[in-house]
């Protein structure tokens, strides 16, 4: 660790002293705007867990504004048991504070609360805390119990201080997050062990960090470092009582060389370490780039290189290459070559799924390519749409895999298996909006898995083909309706056969007065279908949440 930290501070000096120092005039292409932070009143979608490839938007390069952002707080977990309610896609004011309370069947709730508080010019102070779970019957896999009361509550708080001295900001924060949940037993007589199926997972973190004020120095530059703390403190078959603490630091580096033209790097480093028999290790993750814009083209050259020390460690590249076009002022052409390392640490895994139960100690996913190339355009006003197509190679990828009964177990529960897969990817999206009357998206794609034939079992729960469609209307003045709808096949595997396809229809209203307070109503599952998630756990039955929400 040591050496890489070193490596590091000698790559950060001498980037700082060969940078040129010329400042960038003034343009359409150059000038920045700070954002105000807000924090947004409604998560749209929160619930939903990314299983697959990702597929990079790409932004019109031409009179493009880049917005000064801070090195990026590490974030609290994002996995989440239910639908959140999202009553307004739009934010209509700067307002400082956000309070939300819903509640539905299965005693599903979500609260939260937010406030923005600037205590002088120069300081500037952020809470929030939020709570949501569920508590109800639902359907199980096995025979016996026919029901099972799942129980899943999350409850997080964070604080976020900024201080902004002449040349440098100062941020502070840290978070805590409580997450109490139960797996499903698989039978009577098994469920009567003495092992009662709960669990108990907590996280805190802190962090503290320093970024340049733009045009005070030769390069602009963040840092940001802190301690993160997770524990799983019941005990179950296969897994014992558990902690993981580990010493986070990122940051980023970049020099202008002209008005169209800049150098950087970015960096993130983890330290892990475990009780045993789980080993330590540091991972240290390196972002050189050369970055070229003018009015049609921006060009991203770079690499991903990953060091790694301890459990297996080495070192690992990949491209970090991004080619956008811009044609007839409306239409993009791209193409993207990029990879890189995903930690899989327990936030990580409990992101995945938090049923899952690894029996030994993860590997960090490696995504070796994930080229990518498509066109979108605007051929009329509010009319958008995008053609793409891709291929991903990953060397561990993460695999969930449902075990309905394991003997002398007292749990059902999701295993997880890492292999190397490949997948090639394409698809289509529209999307066309009328002023404020109505707006639609619709997007498919299509999905083509490859592994090694021993292992294909493991694609039972990854996709094939996926639709999504939205539909969002202006009832009357302050009356709004929205519809989405989201299809799923998955992988016909030989010897396992098909799981069942996501099938999941939702209807929301709602309804604004005052300018700040919202009445809604959501119905998720509408079908009241019954499948397997990417957790590896069944689906609540059709939902039914409303609330409240004000921005003050």
């Amino acid at each position: 660790m040591i050496n890489y930290i070193s490596a590091f501070l000698m790559t950060f000096g001498a980037f700082a002293m060969t940078a040129n120092a010329q400042t960038p005039k003034d343009s359409a292409l150059n000038r920045t705007v700070v954002v105000e932070n807000q924090y947004n009143p409604e998560v749209m979608d929160a619930s939903k867990i990314n299983v697959l490839p990702k597929v990079e938007e790409p932004a019109v390069p031409k009179a493009e504004i880049n917005y000064a952002t801070s090195a990026r707080p590490m974030t609290g977990w994002e996995v989440v048991p239910m639908e959140l309610i999202s009553n307004e896609m739009k934010q209509t004011g700067a307002y400082r504070g956000y309070l939300r309370a819903a509640y539905g069947n299965l005693n599903n709730a979500d609260a939260k609360l937010s406030y923005l508080w600037d205590i002088t010019p120069q300081d500037r102070l952020g809470v929030m805390g939020s709570f949501y779970g569920r508590y109800g019957d639902i359907p199980s896999f096995n025979e016996t119990p026919d029901e099972w009361k799942s129980r899943f509550f999350k409850t997080d708080v964070a604080l976020d201080y900024r201080h902004q001295f002449r040349k440098l900001a100062l941020t502070l924060g840290g978070s805590f997050a409580s997450q109490v949940f139960n797996y499903m037993p698989i039978a009577d007589v098994v469920s009567k062990t003495a092992f009662s199926g709960s669990q108990h997972f907590t996280w805190g973190e802190g962090y503290v960090g320093i970024e340049s004020v733009e045009k005070e120095f030769p390069v602009v530059f963040a840092l940001q470092t802190g301690f993160c703390g997770f524990s799983r403190k019941q005990a179950i078959p296969y897994l014992p009582d558990f902690s993981e603490k580990s010493i986070h630091t990122l940051g980023y580096v970049s020099g202008a060389l002209n008005d169209q033209q800049s150098v950087g790097i970015g960096f993130e480093m983890d330290n892990l370490m475990y009780d045993k028999p789980y080993k330590n290790f540091t991972l240290l993750q390196l972002n050189p780039y050369y970055q070229l814009k003018d009015e049609n083209l921006s060009l991203r050259v770079g690499a991903h290189v990953d060091l790694q020390k301890g459990n297996d460690g080495g070192i690992e590249v990949a491209p970090d290459v991004k080619l956008d076009y811009t044609f007839s002022d409306t239409y993009v052409f791209y193409l993207h070559a990029t990879g890189g390392a995903t930690l899989n640490d327990f936030r990580r895994l409990n992101e995945f799924s938090p049923y899952a139960m690894p029996v030994a100690q993860l590997q960090k996913s490696y995504t070796q390519v994930d080229a990518q190339a498509g066109l979108k355009g605007s051929p009329m006003a509010g009319m958008n749409f995008k053609v793409f197509g891709g291929y991903q190679i990953t060397k561990d990828d993460l695999f969930a895999i449902p075990a309905a009964s394991v003997e002398e177990s007292a749990y059902y529960y999701t295993g997880v298996a890492q292999e190397k897969a490949k997948v090639g990817y394409g698809g289509v999206a529209l999307s066309y909006a009328y002023k404020d009357w109505f707006d639609f998206a619709v997007d498919g794609t299509y999905y083509g898995w490859s592994m090694d034939e021993a292992n294909e079992y493991l694609l039972a729960l990854k996709p094939q083909f996926s639709v999504n469609a939205t539909l969002r209307a202006k009832i009357m003045d302050n009356l709004h309706v929205d519809a989405g709808y989201r299809y799923e096949g998955r992988v016909d595997v030989d010897g396992v056969g098909k799981a069942d396809a996501v099938s999941n229809l939702s209807v929301s209203a709602t309804y604004e007065f005052l300018n700040r307070i919202n009445v809604f109503v959501r119905t998720d599952n509408l079908l009241n279908q019954d499948y397997i998630t990417e957790t590896g756990y069944p689906v609540q039955g059709l939902t039914v949440m409303g609330g409240i929400s004000l921005r003050f």
